[in-house]
């Protein structure tokens, strides 16, 4: 878990590697990121709620991210399911 948009988020190392450096290309930083998703409590993208003039890259990025969560969790459920 790692701090992402001021919400703590399930996230890939690569993932917020490429999440910093999306903050330090935009001049609003972290406040983009701010109020444009919820997370439940494991830290998961439940919800994207984009407001008017966010860059689509960012967009796409937590979208993304939200996708990876659920590859993640079925890769996991696959793993247990074999042994």
């Amino acid at each position: 878990m790692k701090a992402m948009g001021y919400k703590q988020v399930d996230i890939s190392d690569e993932e917020f590697k490429y999440y910093k450096s999306m903050v330090k290309s935009y001049s609003e930083g972290e406040d983009l990121f701010r109020d444009i998703f919820e997370t439940d409590d494991s830290g998961f993208i439940t919800l994207i709620t984009p407001r008017e003039n966010i860059p689509w890259a960012v967009l796409f990025f937590i979208q993304n991210v939200m996708i990876n969560q659920r590859l993640r969790i079925i890769d996991k459920f696959r793993k247990q399911e074999k042994k």
